[in-house]
């Protein structure tokens, strides 16, 4: 049996495969031998000393477990949306400057997403986490060199998310649990079943992702 690698959660775990969201308040709380992201989500860049905020995510993101600079992003949902742009640019600055993927959070704002993608030339990988788009702008971002993240969506039929999931070669997708419940274990069986693969596939074409996306 392979690994599990759940690309995004909020929830600690001693899966060695996690990549563990921290804001920049929770710096000290890293362990040795877990894999974490740090960043500014766009709904908190009205709190607090921002500049303050962006030299803890420059600074703590020198650490080696330090995997990826995340969930930074655009939301149209909230307010500010000029500041959560000028934030995530600078994010993406850090992100670039140590050579690490950036997770990405992004909510009815892909327009303004892949402006950015396409200005910016960006030559780090791109996660873009519980993705929530259609099937065109899927395959535009794909165009980009994006990899797409799917969660317990998956797990509702109501949604659009098991249709675009499907649609969707593994190569270019990952899997996480974000703040769900729902053990990763269960997302990739789910996601073997809506693929018609086995979980022992996804598992190995996940694997093949992160190891072109992370220097463990």
């Amino acid at each position: 049996m392979g690994h599990f690698i759940n690309i995004h959660t909020h929830i600690i775990s001693e899966n060695k495969y996690s990549i563990h969201n921290l804001f920049p308040e929770d710096a000290e709380q890293i362990k040795e031998g877990l894999l974490y992201s740090i960043g500014i989500h766009p709904w908190e860049v009205k709190k607090g000393d921002i500049k303050k905020q962006i030299r803890i995510v420059e600074t703590v993101a020198m650490k080696k477990n330090i995997q990826a600079i995340g969930e930074i992003g655009l939301d149209r949902l909230r307010d500010n949306f000029d500041l959560q742009k000028d934030v995530f640019l600078k994010q993406i600055i850090i992100a670039k400057e140590q050579s690490k993927p950036v997770i990405i959070h992004c909510v009815k704002a892909f327009s303004e997403l892949l402006e950015i993608l396409k200005k910016e030339k960006l030559n780090i990988p791109i996660i873009i986490h519980r993705y929530s788009g259609n099937k065109t702008i899927a395959d535009e971002l794909i165009k980009h060199g994006c990899y797409l993240s799917f969660g317990h969506e998956l797990f509702n039929r109501k949604s659009k998310v098991q249709r675009i999931f499907k649609s969707i070669s593994l190569k270019h997708i990952f899997l996480e649990t974000d703040d769900s419940e729902v053990t990763i274990e269960e997302i990739y069986k789910k996601a073997a079943e809506i693929q018609k693969t086995d979980v022992e596939e996804i598992q190995k074409t996940i694997f093949s992702n992160f190891n072109n996306c992370f220097n463990i």
